[in-house]
């Protein structure tokens, strides 16, 4: 078991107070929890653990761990540990690299996506490592799979940061080397930064939404007055967000603005989506009733209301120096 990453305790809370400042808001805080690495983990299979449990660890830590203690690298091993992570970071989206999140059909086909594969990475004592698929199983490994998943979240292909190493992957190298079978090499890797990324979570209040469906002839004119309706019932004060689904939502706003530009049209097979976020929770059962309202209290045709509501945390991110957040480990 590998502890060190939570610093909800009152005096780890200080650390994350002191760095975060006037956005640390101590009555509604929660948890705050560091992004440890791979060396605890190492240790710990070295010292013969077959299963390891830790708290917050970085993606690519999970692989880079067993790794490490295979092959016995050290913790300064910059160029190995950044193939590692690497091969990590390749499988941390599990069926994303497999072809997944590539398909695309007519641009970027990929074949039985209904029984897609779970990817394995095979990696080599030098740090490169081979992607494949399960066998059996549909799917896709190609360069094109492998260079969108080694981009994916990557701000800086320069210097992907994690606890472990810094990765630069400007001159690796992408190899097709059989089916569904792909070579990187070539990652190279930097000193560990002195800092690791604290995630600090507070109460962030109740998130509500419900969906009413207009259809036919004058549908896109219904759920228009449903949603006029909604926002001049709640109020100004109540923030709200509302989508008209088959008209204007996924490249929507939550001011609206994008909607009140779009012209009027006769789109007929339309749902209105209402969602708001306040602290208090009995406002957002109110907006919740409205919308349930809307059932028989107009506009015409509306129906399949749906509704709900959780509650939400809300974070902030900030920089820890390492050592004042050692990690552990115990075998149990």
């Amino acid at each position: 078991m590998v502890e060190g990453d939570d610093l909800s305790g009152e005096e780890a809370r200080g650390i994350v107070r002191e760095r975060l400042g006037a956005d640390f808001d101590a009555a509604r805080f929660v948890c705050a929890n560091a992004y440890q690495g791979a060396m605890e983990i190492a240790a710990a299979i070295r010292a013969g653990a077959q299963v390891v449990v830790t708290g917050r660890v970085a993606d690519p830590s999970l692989v880079l761990g067993p790794a490490v203690a295979h092959f016995g690298w050290s913790a300064t091993d910059w160029d190995r540990l950044a193939g590692g992570t690497m091969a990590g970071h390749l499988l941390e989206c599990g069926a994303q690299v497999t072809g997944g999140y590539f398909a695309d059909p007519g641009r970027k086909d990929v074949p039985g996506t209904e029984n897609i594969g779970f990817p394995i990475a095979e990696i080599a004592a030098d740090g490169s490592c081979i992607v494949g698929k399960a066998a059996g199983t549909g799917g896709l490994v190609d360069c094109r799979t492998v260079k969108e998943q080694l981009l994916y979240e990557v701000h800086d292909p320069a210097a992907y940061v994690t606890p472990d190493v810094v990765a630069d992957i400007t001159q690796a190298s992408v190899e097709q080397v059989g089916p569904d079978r792909v070579r990187l090499s070539g990652v190279k890797g930097h000193p560990r930064t002195t800092t690791l990324k604290v995630l600090a979570f507070f109460d962030g209040g109740w998130l509500g939404e419900a969906e009413i469906s207009y259809a036919g002839p004058n549908a896109e004119a219904r759920a228009r007055l449903a949603m006029d309706m909604m926002k001049k019932r709640l109020g100004a004060d109540m923030p709200l967000r509302c989508d008209l689904i088959g008209v204007s939502s996924i490249f929507a706003d939550d001011d609206g603005e994008m909607l009140a530009r779009q012209p009027r049209g006769q789109a007929m097979d339309v749902r209105l989506r209402a969602a708001s976020r306040h602290g208090d929770m009995e406002r957002i059962d109110r907006l919740l009733r409205e919308v349930t309202a809307l059932w028989t209290g107009g506009p015409a045709g509306g129906g399949g209301v749906r509704t709900a509501k959780r509650q939400r945390l809300s974070s902030r991110a900030c920089l820890v120096p390492r050592e004042l957040v050692p990690a552990s480990w115990q075998l149990a």
